[in-house]
Parts: structure tokens; sequence; C-alpha cells
């Protein structure tokens, strides 16, 4: 069996992907691109019995490439908060999806996950820019102003360095 992780190459996807391989450490391949790179599912080589992770990708953008990755016998674990469109109903499909716009896919995985990974889940919200919304988190989770700051400011140059190479 293989493993793939696939997601944006941004704060957000990279920190929710992070989040599953500390809980789950087994090899995995990674599949990623600059930030507005999102139809990444097409990219992956997948064959019956393969596992893939999918996270901060469009579902609606990766639909036809997940419906072949199903097809084909694919396990696929999908965290997103993007505008899906129509959910496949499908036995391979384990869908996390939430909408509100003060979620991001790194807060999904951290949901989840039970908090068990939040300051990597704090770095995601940050670099997508859910400054309250991380505060917030934060806080209650007793980081204080220095940690906090310091995880906004690693979600931000992530987020950053995702645009391109220079």
């Amino acid at each position: 069996m293989r493993r793939f992780d696939v997601c944006n190459g941004d704060a957000d996807g990279l920190c929710a992907v992070l989040q599953w391989r500390l809980y789950q450490p087994v090899e995995a391949t990674l599949v990623t691109g600059l930030k507005r790179e999102i139809a990444l599912l097409q990219r992956v080589p997948c064959n019956a019995a393969d596992e893939v992770l999918v996270c901060d990708l469009s579902l609606q953008r990766n639909r036809v490439a997940l419906l072949q990755l199903l097809e084909a016998g694919v396990q696929v674990r999908y965290f997103d908060h993007h505008v899906a469109g129509e959910v496949p109903r499908h036995a391979g499909l384990e869908a996390h999806l939430d909408f509100d716009s003060e979620v991001c896919s790194s807060l999904l995985m951290d949901r989840h996950l039970g908090g068990r990974f939040r300051a990597w889940a704090l770095v995601g919200a940050y670099g997508d820019d859910l400054v309250a919304v991380a505060d917030g988190l934060a806080t209650t989770a007793g980081f204080d102003a220095a940690q906090r700051a310091g995880l906004r400011r690693l979600g931000q140059a992530i987020n950053y360095n995702a645009y391109g190479e220079e």
C-alpha cells in the first residue's frame, strides 16, 4: 500500500498534513503546488488499496480526479473548507468539510484530532488570515502573547512562501 498526502502548498494545507503525519507517522509521498495550484489530485498515481489524504483543496475543482481515485479503489480522507458543490457518496471517501468563513483545513484537522497538535493548527489558521479565530483558540489553549505572535509570524511566512519561487 502506498500513501499520498495532497495539499495546497500554503500554511493551511501544509499544517493540516503535518498534524496528520504527527498523529499517524508513516511514510507518504507529498503532492503539493504553489498557492493557487488547486487541481492536484490528477497528479496522484494511485492503485486500489492506496490511501490519499487531501487537505485544503477544493473538492469542486478536483471532483473528476477524486471520482477516478474512488472508482479505482483508493481510500480518500478529505479535509477542506472551500465550497465543494455536491459531495460524492462513496464508501472509500471520508469527508471532513466545513464551509464556515471562520474555519480552515488546519482547524478541521485539529477538531478531528482533538487538539493534539494545536500549535500547528494555529500556524495554519494564522497563515489563512483567521487571526481572531486563532487568537481566541490560542488564548483558550494557554498560549501567551509572545507564543501567539511567533505562531502568527510562522503561519504568515509559510503562506507568503507558497506564492512562488521568488
